[in-house]
Formats: structure tokens, sequence, C-alpha cells
């Protein structure tokens, strides 16, 4: 029972991963638009997909973990 828990944590943590990029992308694109100089508009992505991609990697992780300790 306690690895189901895990497992729906894990997948919840997934999807709130893809809600809040998403939001932060629509945030960043509205920003963006004051922004004059290109490399800080780029960088904005940048840093973004960064920390969202290692947070998709690390509840991936805890799935797949979690999915062969069942």
């Amino acid at each position: 029972m306690a690895y189901v828990l895990l497992i729906l944590a894990s997948l919840i943590g997934l999807a709130g991963c893809a809600y809040f990029l998403r939001k932060n992308i629509l945030v960043i694109r509205e920003k963006n638009k004051n922004e004059p100089k290109a490399y800080k508009r780029k960088l904005n992505y940048v840093l973004t997909g960064l920390w969202y991609g290692y947070l998709t990697i690390f509840f991936l992780g805890l799935t797949i973990n979690n999915l062969g300790n069942w």
C-alpha cells in the first residue's frame, strides 16, 4: 500500500511539473515583451527549462524506482 501512495505522489508531482511549466512559459512570454535585451529573453526560457527538466527527471526516477520495488 505504501508503494501505491508513493507512485501516486510521484505521478502527481509529474502532473504538477507539466502544469507549472506551461504556466511559467506563458508568464515568461508576457514578461519578455518588455525586455529589450535578447540574451535575457532567451536565458529566461533556458533556466526555466533546466529547472523543470530537473524536476521531471526526479519524478520520473522516483516513479520508476517505486514501480521496481512494487
